[in-house]
């Protein structure tokens, strides 16, 4: 290789390396305000979810009617042990509704399939609503159970406006005690590990270059 193209594209090389090594070190600071903020928000009072400002990971409080169906999401808790988070939709005030996650269940009972249709109350943190993944199961329409939720589905079926997010319900449930809470904001931060991997790969460059420039000067 001709040892000005070689030294071009080390030095591009190095530059590219230490450029993703900084903007690491702007991502890290920038998940630290973030987990400050929702553990801030967590900390406050809960606000109401139709009258107030509200963002992701605020703590939030409504009411309203639950529709007669329950879902059932296929879940690993804590503990790395199989079972299904209890989900239901509860239509609001304002005629639009709200995926609520109310809890983790080891195994599904007849009882917890549907809802009486009376006023819920509920008080929890809310979460934005995650997509399938990649590597996600299609849902199977004849299992008793999901393994991710449908938003746009649910809207058609259900025949009403769903917000995008989900209300991870904090506290026992009214109806159905035996769910245990499910509240887990485990917001990972790894920026610090992949910015000192970008630097250390830099610094092998700038060896490395030093080394060629030294042997074949």
């Amino acid at each position: 290789m001709n040892k000005n193209l070689f030294s071009i594209f080390s030095i591009f090389i190095i530059f590219i390396l230490f450029s993703l090594g900084g903007w690491q070190l702007v991502r890290l600071q920038w998940k630290k305000d973030l987990i400050k903020d929702i553990n801030l928000s967590i900390s406050q009072p809960a606000k109401s979810l139709i009258t107030e400002n509200i963002k992701n990971y605020q703590k939030v409080k409504s009411q309203g009617i639950l529709f007669k169906n329950n879902y059932f999401v296929y879940r690993l808790n804590e503990k790395g042990k199989y079972g299904f988070n209890l989900v239901s939709i509860l239509k609001l005030n304002t005629s639009d509704a709200v995926i609520i996650q109310r809890g983790w269940v080891e195994k599904i009972e007849k009882s917890m399939m549907t809802n009486n249709q009376e006023v819920y109350s509920f008080e929890g943190v809310l979460h934005p609503l995650k997509s399938k993944g990649m590597f996600t199961p299609d849902n199977n329409p004849k299992e008793n159970f999901l393994y991710y939720l449908d938003r746009d589905k649910l809207e058609y079926n259900l025949k009403t406006f769903i917000y995008p997010y989900v209300v991870i319900q904090t506290g026992k449930d009214q109806n159905f005690p035996v769910l245990q809470n499910n509240l887990n904001i485990n917001i990972s931060n790894n920026h610090l590990q992949y910015a000192i991997t970008w630097f250390v790969l830099g610094f092998c460059i700038i060896i490395a270059f030093w080394y060629y420039k030294k042997r074949y000067k």
